[in-house]
C-alpha cells in the first residue's frame, strides 16, 4: 500500500479529516447520475421482478420490464418495447431508485392496456436480445436510450445465459414491418427505405397503418436515411461515459500506460499530503475536469478487467443480507455515546452533537454532560500518539471495562489488521454491533473504514470494488458523513489501482 493510500485510510478515522475531504466539490469524485449508475452498477443489483405481456409470441410484439432492487429497498427498472418481427427495440425507458410502490403503480397502469405476466429473467433477456440482434442484422438500430442506457440493465449475453428459441420475423424469418400508431408516414418511409437498401425489393413485407399517426419523438423524422445513430453521438454530453467508450477500444496494456500517466501526480510522500487540501489535479497543466473524467473511466474499465464478478457478488450478497438487521439514524446517538437509556439524551443534546465538527469540543460536551462514558474512553484512545504495542495494551484494558462497546471493538480490529490477525468473518455487523438495530452515521463510517483498511492491507481489489458498489451515494443523501466517506472511498479505489500496477 502506498503512503498516500495509507494516509487516506487513516484520515477516515477522524471526523475532521472526513469533513475536510468534501471542501473541494469540483475535485471530489462525482456522484453518479442515474444514467451512469445504470451503466456502471445496475448489473450488480439483484433482480426483483420481470414481466412480459401475455400474448407476446402471437403478436410478435413484447413489452418487457426488468426490475432490480437496491439495498435501501428501492427499485430501478427498465422497460423495452420489442418488435420481434422487424424493428427490434422500438422504445425503452427507465426509472431510477424509486420506492417499490411507484414501481407497482407503473405496473398496474401498464396492466390496464396489457395482460402482464411475471416471468424469469432468462426469458426477458432472450426476448430483448433476440429482437435487438434480429433488427441489427437487417440494418435497423435500437432505440437511442437502449444504446446509451437501458442495455446495461441486461446481463452480458454470455454462454452462462441459457439460450431460448425466440421466433423472429414473419414466415420463414422474413421481416414484416407493421407501422405503429406512433410512427408517422415519414418515419415509415425511412424504415422501408432502409429495409429495401439492406435486403433488396421483395425480401420483406409491410403493413402501413391508416390510423391517425402520432409523432414518436424517439425517432427523428429529419434523420438522413444513410445515417446510423452512433453510441458516441448519443452520449456526447456525458464525458466519463464517452471516455470509457474511447478507452474500450484499447488493449489492456495501453489503458494501463494511460492510467499511470494520468495518475502520476498521486505519488506524494506521506508527510507532504494535507488531506484538507487533497486535490485531484496537479500544477502541470493536467489539472482539469477532463483529466478526472478520464481517470474515472479508465479506473472503471481496469477494475472490470482485473476483478472477479462472482467474488464481488459474494461480498455484496453477504452485505445485502446483513443490512436487513440495522438502520442508520442519529437516534442511535445514545448508544454510540455509551448511555444506558434513550431518555438520557435530549433533543437539544442531539441537535448540538450532530452539528459539532470539532472533536475536542464534542468530547468535552459529552464529558461535562454525562461524565466518563465509554465514548470518552474511545476518543482518548483514538487520538493518542502511542505506538502500536502500547495502544493495543490500552485497548485491551478499556475493553475489559466496556466489553460490548462497538467503537472500541472496531478500534481493536484496526490494531489486529495491522498485525495481520483479523479474520474476514470479523468484518460483519454482528461481530461489532451485536443485536443493535440502529447505528449512527459516524459508527457506520468507522465500521466501513475498518473494512476498507482490511482490504487495503491485503491489496484486495475485489473487496474495495465491492465496497464501492455497496456504498451507493444515492442512498445516503441525508447523511453527509457517509457521503464524505464515499468520496474518500473513490480516492482510495483509484490509488489502490495505481499501486497494483506499480508493484
Amino acid at each position: 500500500m502506498t503512503p498516500l493510500s495509507a494516509f487516506i485510510t487513516f484520515a477516515c478515522y477522524s471526523r475532521n479529516s472526513i469533513a475536510n475531504m468534501s471542501k473541494k466539490q469540483k475535485q471530489s469524485p462525482k456522484i453518479l447520475s442515474p444514467e451512469n449508475y445504470i451503466r456502471q452498477r445496475a448489473r450488480n443489483l439483484p433482480f426483483f421482478k420481470c414481466y412480459v405481456n401475455e400474448e407476446w409470441e402471437d403478436h410478435g410484439l413484447a413489452h418487457v420490464t426488468i426490475a432490480r432492487n437496491h439495498v435501501n429497498g428501492n427499485i430501478t427498472f427498465c422497460s423495452y418495447l420489442v418488435d420481434l418481427k422487424c424493428l427490434g427495440i422500438k422504445d425503452t425507458f427507465y426509472q431510477f431508485n424509486v420506492p417499490e410502490y411507484e414501481f407497482d403503480e407503473y405496473k398496474e397502469k401498464l396492466n390496464l392496456r396489457l395482460d402482464l405476466i411475471e416471468c424469469d429473467y432468462i426469458l426477458a433477456h432472450n426476448i430483448v436480445y433476440a429482437g435487438w440482434v434480429y433488427a441489427e442484422d437487417i440494418g435497423l438500430q435500437p432505440h437511442k436510450d437502449f444504446q446509451s442506457v437501458t442495455r446495461y440493465m441486461l446481463e452480458e449475453d454470455t454462454n452462462e445465459i441459457p439460450l431460448y428459441d425466440i421466433t423472429t420475423g414473419g414466415d420463414g424469418g422474413k421481416p414484416v414491418y407493421i407501422q405503429g400508431a406512433f410512427e408517422d408516414d415519414a418515419m415509415a418511409k425511412m424504415i422501408l427505405n432502409r429495409l429495401e437498401k439492406k435486403l433488396g425489393p421483395g425480401n420483406f413485407d409491410y403493413v402501413l397503418s391508416v390510423d391517425d399517426p402520432l409523432y414518436d419523438d424517439s425517432y427523428d423524422e429529419n434523420e438522413d436515411d444513410e445515417e446510423e445513430v452512433g453510441f458516441d453521438e448519443e452520449i456526447g454530453d456525458d464525458p466519463e461515459t464517452l471516455y470509457r467508450n474511447e478507452y474500450s477500444r484499447n488493449s489492456f496494456k495501453e489503458n494501463v500506460e494511460i492510467f499511470l500517466g494520468l495518475t502520476q501526480y498521486l505519488d506524494h510522500d506521506e508527510e507532504d499530503v494535507d488531506m484538507s487540501n487533497f486535490d485531484w489535479f496537479d500544477e502541470g497543466g493536467r489539472g482539469t475536469e477532463e483529466n478526472f473524467d478520464r481517470i474515472l473511466a479508465l479506473t472503471n474499465i481496469l477494475y472490470d478487467d482485473l476483478t472477479n464478478l462472482k467474488e464481488i457478488n459474494s461480498w455484496l450478497t453477504k452485505w445485502r443480507n446483513e443490512v436487513q438487521d440495522y438502520s442508520i439514524t442519529n437516534a442511535a446517538y445514545w448508544q454510540m455515546l455509551g448511555l444506558q437509556n434513550e431518555e438520557d439524551i435530549t433533543y437539544e443534546d442531539l441537535s448540538y452533537l450532530t452539528k459539532e465538527k470539532d472533536e475536542e469540543k464534542f468530547r468535552e460536551y459529552v464529558r461535562e454532560r454525562w461524565g466518563e462514558v465509554s465514548y470518552v474512553a474511545f476518543h482518548e484512545l483514538q487520538s493518542s500518539s502511542d505506538n502500536l504495542k502500547k495502544k493495543k495494551t490500552k485497548i485491551k484494558k478499556v475493553l475489559e471495562k466496556y466489553p460490548v462497546y462497538a467503537l472500541l471493538k472496531l478500534e481493536e480490529k484496526t490494531i489486529r489488521i495491522e498485525e495481520n490477525k483479523l479474520k474476514k468473518s470479523e468484518l460483519s455487523y454482528k461481530s461489532s454491533f451485536g443485536d443493535r438495530k440502529e447505528i449512527t452515521p459516524y459508527e457506520y463510517v468507522k465500521w466501513q473504514v475498518v473494512r476498507l483498511h482490511y482490504f487495503l492491507s491485503t491489496g484486495d481489489l475485489m473487496g474495495v470494488e465491492a465496497m464501492t458498489l455497496f456504498n451507493d451515494p444515492e442512498m445516503y443523501d441525508e447523511h453527509s458523513k457517509i457521503g464524505q466517506f464515499i468520496a474518500v472511498l473513490y480516492a482510495v479505489r483509484i490509488s489502490l489501482m495505481r499501486t497494483y500496477f506499480l508493484q
